[in-house]
């Protein structure tokens, strides 16, 4: 399992960017700033995005288009200016945008996570695990079936030979199935099972884990009187706009609000 050693870190997860989040993705480049490059305060040692970056994410060559998208092009250039200020950015795969590559870290200076990480705190020596979440809802056979199948190299190798126009509609369609399959599921179903985190942190050797996916933010504690932390996910109703991330330090774990 990939380590990595901190004094403080910036988490986010489940910002489900699009065209169609403009202000959503306003409120984010403009999260980011403050978070990671604000003039009052010490920069953070990393800035981690848990998964769900994006709403739904084709595959690298969206950036080579010859218009892509205005919030992408914001979004490559503040991951950029925030790596050039001395912020080491990470990305992992979420259920949304697993076709994230080396070409879109390369372009915005971030560092590609695998799919569980233990952060390390150079001072408390507190260990804290992460990963997007998704494989945590062991309950829901359908979507760790769905899982396995997307994060294969078959699947993600035929899939991207096809041209971008297709790859959308098959997104789409995916987002559509999506939708209807959780609308006739349970919602315990769909969140975390917790033997399964239980395990995960047993096998991680760390005391606190950290997610997102679930849209169900808060902290909670498991039966071993260990932590789960769930990340807050970024959303509008009815006009009003809610997301944020965390700020882990040494001494503490602080709520990073819009």
């Amino acid at each position: 399992m990939l380590i990595l050693r901190f004094e403080s870190a910036v988490l986010c997860s489940d910002i489900h960017l699009s065209t169609t989040t403009d202000k959503i993705s306003t409120a984010f480049i403009h999260w980011l700033k403050e978070s990671c490059l604000g003039k009052t305060k010490a920069k953070p040692d990393w800035l981690l995005i848990l998964g769900d970056l994006f709403d739904a994410w084709i595959g690298d060559d969206m950036l080579e288009t010859a218009d892509p998208p205005e919030y992408l092009i914001w979004l490559v250039s503040i991951l950029k200016e925030i790596s050039q200020s001395g912020v080491k950015v990470g990305i992992m795969h979420g259920n949304r945008d697993f076709l994230i590559g080396e070409d879109f870290c390369k372009k915005t200076r971030a560092k590609l996570l695998p799919q569980e990480i233990l952060l390390s705190d150079n001072q408390s020596k507190s260990n804290y695990l992460l990963m997007h979440g998704d494989q945590l809802c062991t309950d829901d056979k359908e979507h760790q079936k769905f899982r396995k199948m997307v994060l294969s190299k078959n699947w993600r190798d035929v899939f991207l030979k096809k041209d971008i126009s297709d790859r959308l509609l098959i997104a789409s369609q995916m987002r559509k199935e999506s939708n209807y399959a959780k609308s006739r599921k349970r919602q315990e179903i769909m969140d975390i099972n917790v033997s399964e985190v239980e395990k995960q942190l047993n096998y991680a050797n760390a005391s606190v884990i950290i997610h997102g996916h679930t849209h169900r933010p808060g902290s909670y504690e498991l039966p071993s009187g260990r932590k789960r932390i769930v990340l807050p996910d970024w959303r509008v109703f009815k006009d009003k706009l809610s997301g944020g991330g965390l700020l882990l330090k040494s001494s503490g774990i602080y709520q990073l609000s819009l």
